[in-house]
This record gives C-alpha cells, structure tokens and sequence, in this order.
C-alpha cells in the first residue's frame, strides 16, 4: 500500500456535510493501493449551531488506526472571536467579532499564529519528515489556508500534492454578491495567495468541472472533476413504512440568498390555490439552523402556514429516512452560475426518490440530472406548476416516480467511482 498524506479540516466524527468529502477517500482509497493518512482537528461536541465550531477542544493529539486508514486528531484552541462567538453567539458584540474576523483574513496569509488551526502545518512537516515512505498528498479546501501549510511543506521536503476545492475560493461566482469594496480588496489579496500557493501543486481538482477549470486556469495547472458523490449504503438500513400519507416535497440542505427558491414556492402555492383541500406537505429539514432563510421562507409562504415546515437539525438517518419517505425532492440550483453543485443533490439519487431542480443552472447541476437520469429540471413558475400538477394527481391515483440507483448512469456519481479518479491522479504525481 502506497500512503498518501490528507490535509482536510472537516472530518468525522464532524457532523457536517463537508466532512463526507474527505471521508469517502479514506473509505475507498485503499481499493486502488493507497493508504490514507488523515491530519484533521478534534470534534468533540456534535455541531447543532455554528458557533460549535469554534469551542476549544482538549488540548491532546488523537490517533485513531482504521481498518483501511488512520486519523489525527489534532487539537484546536479557541481565538478571541471564537470565544466571543461561543459565548455570545450572534446577539451581541457582532460589530467587534466581524472585526476580528477581517484582521485575521487580513494577516493569515503572513502569520502562521494567527492562523487558529496553525499546527496543521507543523504536524504535517513533522509526519512527513518522520515518515519518508509518505511521498504524495491530497490537501482539500476550505479553509484555504491548508493550502499555505502545503505549499510550505512542499518547498521543505518536496511532497507532491493535489489541491482540491470543495468550493471555489477567489474565482468564486457568488462569493462576491451583494459584498461592499472591503470584501474586493480581501478576494484581490487572497487571488495574489491562490495563484502562488497552488501554483506549488501538481493538479487541481475541485467538486464541479467549471471550479477546476477556473481554478485551473488562474494557477496555470490542469483542472479535473471528483464529484462529491453518494454512498448507496448509507441507506441500506433505512425502510420506512413507505411513502409519506401526504404528497411531501423535501428540500434538505443550506440555503442561501442567491438561490431562487421563490420560484419553487409560487409554484406550490398555485397549486394549493386551485384546490385548497389538496394535501401536500413542503418540508425543509433543519433549514431552522440558519435563522435568515427560515425567516425568508415563512415570508414567502405567508398565508399558507399549514403546508410547509422548516425543522431544528436532525440526526442524518432521520434526514435519509424523511428523503426516502417524500415523494419529490427538491433541489433549488444557481441559476446564471454555473458549476455550483450542492453535495446533497448525490444523497437525492442515492435515495432513490425522483429530483426536481427548480430553477435548473442549465449547467452541471442538470447535467448530472440528465445523466443519472433521476430527475427533471425546470426553470419558470409556470414549467413547475405544470410538473406539481401531474405528480400530484398520478399521486392521487397511488402511483409515483422513482429513480434507479443501481443503474450504471447513476453509480458513476458514487463516491467509490469518484475515488478512484483521485487514485489515477496520485498514480500520476
């Protein structure tokens, strides 16, 4: 087995989605002769509000050995935003703690110590010397600071290294919406970074071919897609009783301000004005963590109270089973920004239940829809009235769509496959 060194911030025992990532290599990579060595943080405490993630940890390294990786856990110690942030959560102080947070983006990039995961890269320096059989890495983003501790740590022992982007960083097409010239000035600061601390890994990959390209294209280094994937397991052991007594349409995950779930809503709510007795449920699982858009979508659905609800987190097999039990899935992609491909869009097909995208990007969030032919996209209130209308009587007469997850065009979005592109790309490095 050849070892390969994983970088990645987000990692189980963390419940959140971006953990999946990194966890799915660890998982598969050993099928294709690598054994993963994962550098990670503690998390100690279940995340149930953001401000979790800032609480300090005990102050020792774990080290966990699997049956086809290991893991260090390294310790993290709280910054003064962090502990201001735990304490106070968004209620007060948020001026002084958006304060601290800008001088810390600000001096990161030259400062290891501000950096409040900076024994990542003493660690890694570490290991590596210690272990000279550890020849290539993976160092997955964000933060985008693993980047910094990766190109130091090629220029110190010569490592060759993949850099992978869960999301874009600088050439990001929404990070900048809506965002004043403070936020130019840091995203043109952090360009200068990007380039030169990339530019020191061998190959790109990112969650969507338009991030790799673009990434890519910036840094002067190939780009390659390695989807985030579905794990089909992961739903071996959840059989509910069957479908939910109302026709349920679930939308699971973040939602943000650039995402036009409106045009879903207005096409729920015709539905409900042209039959007021019909029974359907709209149910956003956990969409209560993120207070803005639990707001935002009580104002949008104002009047019609009793056909939707956003709900506290949830345990994830309590998620999978409501995913299994809902007769639609909705995912809501950018539109006019292509490549932006939410993880929980691979969870959709591996639950077997039908996808629709409203509005479609036109982009690679349809292309995957097309491709493993679970599920269909459209893009006007009227294209989603029209598709609600039809699901909705052939509920009513007992019937309703399903997609295949065990066919070819949908297990090459599997995690396992996606696994083995990253492979091919360390048998090049």
């Amino acid at each position: 087995m050849k070892k390969v060194l994983i970088l990645s911030y987000f990692f189980p025992p963390c419940n959140l989605t971006a953990a999946q990532r990194s966890q799915s290599w660890a998982n598969y990579l050993s099928t294709y002769g690598y054994k993963p060595i994962v550098i990670t943080r503690r998390w100690d405490e279940k995340i149930s509000h953001l401000s979790d993630v800032s609480k300090s940890t005990p102050n020792e390294i774990k080290h966990e050995v699997f049956e086809n990786y290991e893991v260090f856990y390294l310790p993290y110690q709280s910054n003064l935003r962090d502990k201001i942030y735990v304490k106070y959560k968004e209620s007060r102080f948020n001026y002084i703690r958006q304060m601290l947070t800008f001088f810390e983006l600000l001096f990161q990039p030259f400062f290891d110590f501000v950096i409040p995961y900076n024994n990542f890269g003493e660690f890694a320096l570490n290991y590596v010397k210690q272990n000279s059989d550890v020849k290539k890495m993976v160092v997955t983003g964000n933060p985008f600071n693993l980047f910094k501790f990766a190109f130091t740590l090629n220029k110190a022992t010569g490592i060759k290294w993949i850099a992978d982007y869960r999301d874009a960083w600088t050439t990001s097409e929404i990070n900048l919406i809506n965002k004043g010239q403070l936020h130019k000035f840091m995203n043109y600061l952090e360009t200068y970074f990007e380039k030169k601390w990339v530019g020191a890994a061998s190959f790109v990959t990112a969650s969507s071919q338009p991030i790799a390209n673009h990434v890519g294209a910036l840094v002067n280094k190939e780009g390659h897609a390695l989807y985030n994937g579905f794990v089909a397991e992961d739903f071996d052991e959840i059989k509910p009783a069957g479908k939910f007594n109302e026709f349920t349409i679930t939308y699971v995950g973040t939602l943000y301000d650039g995402q036009k779930v409106e045009i879903f809503c207005e096409a729920f709510k015709k539905l409900i004005d042209e039959n007021p007795t019909v029974s359907v449920k709209l149910i956003f699982p956990g969409l209560s963590f993120y207070k803005a858009q639990q707001q935002r979508i009580e104002s949008v659905m104002k009047g019609y109270e009793k056909y939707h609800e956003c709900t506290e987190r949830m345990e994830r097999n309590k998620i999978l089973a409501i995913e299994k039990q809902s007769h639609i899935l909705l995912h809501v992609a950018w539109d006019e920004h292509n490549g932006i491909i939410a993880s929980k869009i691979y969870e959709y097909i591996a639950s077997g239940t039908f996808i629709l995208v409203t509005p479609t990007d036109s982009g690679a969030v349809e292309e995957i829809v097309e491709k493993s032919q679970c599920g269909i996209c459209t893009k006007t209130v009227d294209e989603t009235f029209t598709f609600l209308k039809q699901e909705y009587q052939n509920y009513l007469k007992g019937s309703f769509r399903t997609n295949d997850v065990n066919n070819e065009k949908a297990l090459q979005f599997s995690r396992q496959k996606q696994a083995g592109r990253l492979a091919e790309l360390l048998d090049k490095l």
